[in-house]
């Protein structure tokens, strides 16, 4: 099974390349599960800094944006050296939680790998709450 959406859908979204390191693979040679999420954050910080601003600079402002829900659906492995393109999309927002939407594909082919999702929340430093900073989502809602 492999999903509907083409490569050429992402057209409007952040495109991240990624090749495969031989430590990203398990036993059966494949891409391990879980490095998909390492390949999600690729893809949203990369789209976060075009936006915004990067990582850093949020968290040197006293934010950070935990994952509070994230999902994945494998359809095909991908495997050690392959060239991946992570693209990546902030499927909808609040004023409290941001959703990304991601799917990976192999550089060579028009269907995805994977399809994911991720969705943050801003927090202090501490971990309490915090809205969405005014600027971007002023910045969102103009997108």
């Amino acid at each position: 099974m492999s999903s509907n959406i083409s490569l050429s859908d992402y057209h409007d979204h952040e495109k991240t390349t990624v090749r495969v390191r031989y430590a990203d693979t398990d036993r059966m040679g494949v891409v391990y599960h879980a490095n998909y999420f390492v390949y999600f954050e690729s893809g949203r910080a990369e789209l976060i800094r075009r936006l915004w601003k990067s990582y850093l600079e949020i968290e040197e402002g006293g934010l950070i944006l935990p994952i509070i829900e994230a999902g994945c659906t494998y359809y095909v492995g991908a495997k050690y050296d392959d060239l991946l393109t992570v693209c990546t999309r902030l499927a909808n927002f609040s004023g409290v939680r941001l959703r990304f939407e991601y799917s990976v594909y192999k550089s060579s082919e028009k269907c995805a790998l994977v399809e994911g999702f991720t969705v943050h929340c801003f927090t202090d430093l501490k971990g309490k709450p915090r809205r969405i900073p005014t600027d971007l989502l002023n910045l969102l809602k103009m997108k």
